[in-house]
């Protein structure tokens, strides 16, 4: 891992974690962060750059050396339902024939979901971050996240034989998150990329430049020199655990904020309850308190500390500190729907590097079907704040990317090749929420995506599986195909499209939202500084923040935020 062996990782990890354990009584730490996950990681690195400036994190996890299911960038979920992934459980789709998914896969253990997702490393386009700005977050937009998103990464280019093209001034090349093409391209994207264009699309030769728009590969997360997956805490904390100012305790679930004061709309934290691998309760005690426990773990500590909708929390037993309905609402995510075919051939290939086609709702709609999908866009949504209605509304206006064919070819132990263009909704007007059901620290909150909820989302994705299907049925790439897997043969309609949706719809796993950086008057729980309203010295840094979906997969935009998260915070210093 980045020049450590995995003994003398190990060693230093454990190191830092018993230093703390003991000295850390009657110390008060100068930031403590709940959870040392993609965005918790980065901030503690940055912050402690400042020797003077002491960070302790708490992970509810362990280190996760060892372990291949994370080291292996290539076995996407093998870890998913071991002891390194939360296994959230989630209710019933209400919308799509009250299907229930399996537990949705989030990291449990230093590295957080950095270390168990997809291993995806692209990011969004300009025209989403300048609308963070939009909203009233000043200092977050294109001109501070890109720079971010490029400090984050260390850029490996490929070889001329790997037949991928990429523009190295999109990418960092001194970054901590290693970043690299998986394997070289095999014959048959270059007949993707031609039935693409060919059927109205774009061919671009790098997505990673703020104009998500076209098709072309994108980088893993990982390190090309040993084929390893690269996550936040092998670029952000193993090479750095020497550090005295910045320490770890693994195995620790945080249960709630301990407050100072709970003065009405000035409330001050002492610290952060937490729970140790033997059942104990504990405390520790820090000058501020940053919740980096991602989008399903950050509001359930904010509510069972008396933050969130008074009523409820009442309801729970629970004292309100801050009345904060928006704490848990809001929550996004994209959802990826199957469309497949059998090749006509079996390709010498386990799986291929990751093809994106990336298309405004105007490029796969056309001009002349825009009726329909701009009387759903416009009608007023039933889950959406009026604020971030007008913000997508704004998006489709700028044409921004709004569709994704997620595109991979794979070929099985025996039997021909398979092509895979999943349809994903970068941008779903749709909004869950995550809540408790009590005030017990360690229960599993209530999760409720409420995926197409709004007919807008719906409608749209069956059009993308439309114009997927447009794009496999135009030469080169028809020639290639045999047998439609999913949706079965011959359906091709809207109707019989949403069905196939309802009954196949998975997650993306980019979950975002649900402690929306946004004004409070719009829903917001936190400032553009990233303090909690209504407190003094309570922050979230994590996915819950954001408050438009990136037209990308998550994990990028995370380190870049986080990154930038650490400026703003050195900015107060």
């Amino acid at each position: 891992m980045l020049g450590f062996t995995p003994s003398f990782t190990a060693l230093v990890a454990a190191a830092a974690c018993v230093q703390y354990a003991q000295g850390a009584k009657g110390q008060t730490t100068d930031y403590l962060i709940v959870g040392g996950g993609t965005a918790g990681l980065v901030l503690a690195n940055r912050l402690t750059e400042n020797p003077a400036v002491s960070v302790l994190v708490l992970e509810a996890g362990g280190d996760g050396l060892g372990n291949v299911n994370i080291s292996d960038y290539t076995r996407v979920g093998a870890a998913w339902g071991t002891d390194i992934d939360w296994q959230f459980p989630t209710q019933p789709l209400y919308y799509a024939n009250n299907r229930t998914l399996a537990p949705a896969p989030r990291g449990k253990v230093l590295g957080g979901s950095s270390a168990i997702n997809g291993d995806v490393f692209d990011r969004g386009d300009a025209r989403e971050y300048n609308e963070w700005q939009a909203l009233g977050n000043t200092g977050w937009n294109f001109s501070t996240i890109f720079p971010a998103e490029k400090q984050s990464e260390k850029f490996y280019p490929p070889a001329a034989s790997d037949n991928i093209d990429y523009v190295l001034d999109n990418h960092g090349t001194s970054g901590k998150v290693a970043s690299a093409f998986s394997i070289a391209a095999p014959p048959i994207h270059d007949d993707i990329v031609a039935s693409v264009v060919n059927a109205g699309g774009v061919e671009t030769a790098d997505l990673e430049g703020g104009n998500v728009t076209g098709i072309a590969h994108v980088t893993n997360a990982k390190l090309p020199t040993n084929e390893t997956r690269s996550t936040s805490a092998t670029a952000y904390y193993f090479p750095y655990s020497y550090r005295p100012n910045f320490k770890v305790i693994l195995h620790a679930t945080a249960t709630r904020i301990v407050w100072r004061s709970t003065e009405q709309g000035n409330a001050v934290a002492s610290g952060i309850e937490y729970v140790d691998q033997n059942g104990a309760t504990r405390s520790v005690s820090a000058k501020t308190v940053v919740l980096s426990a991602g989008s399903w773990g950050s509001p359930p500590i904010l509510e069972r500390s008396g933050i969130g909708n008074a009523t409820y929390l009442r309801s729970l037993g629970i004292k309100s500190v801050v009345d904060l309905p928006g704490v848990g609402e809001n929550l996004s995510e994209q959802t990826l729907v199957p469309v497949q075919w059998q090749l006509n051939t079996s390709l010498p290939i386990p799986r291929s590097p990751f093809l994106l086609n990336m298309e405004s709702i105007q490029k796969t709609f056309g001009p002349d079907n825009l009726t329909t999908i701009e009387s759903l866009l416009n009608a007023p949504p039933t889950s959406l704040s009026n604020a971030l209605h007008e913000a997508h509304k704004r998006l489709y206006d700028a044409e921004a990317p709004w569709i994704e064919q997620f595109i991979r070819v794979s070929t099985p132990a025996s039997g021909p090749s398979v092509l895979s263009m999943y349809a994903v909704n970068l941008h779903p007007l749709s909004r869950g929420y995550v809540h408790i059901v009590s005030s017990n620290g360690t229960q599993y909150p209530k999760i409720q995506y409420n995926w197409f909820q709004n007919p807008f989302d719906l409608y749209l994705v069956a059009a993308a599986c439309q114009r997927i299907q447009k794009i496999a049925n135009t030469p080169p790439l028809s020639e290639w195909l045999t047998t439609s897997i999913a949706p079965a043969p011959g359906v091709t309609d809207i109707a019989g499209l949403e069905e196939h949706i309802k009954n196949t719809a998975i997650q993306t796993n980019h979950i975002m939202g649900s402690a929306v950086m946004a004004p409070r008057e719009d829903g917001g729980v936190v400032d553009p500084d990233l303090k909690v309203y209504g407190t003094r010295n309570v922050y979230v840094v994590d996915a819950s923040v954001i408050p438009i979906q990136p037209s990308a997969h998550l994990q990028g935009t995370v380190y870049a935020f986080a990154e930038r998260a650490a400026e703003v915070f050195k900015q107060h210093w």
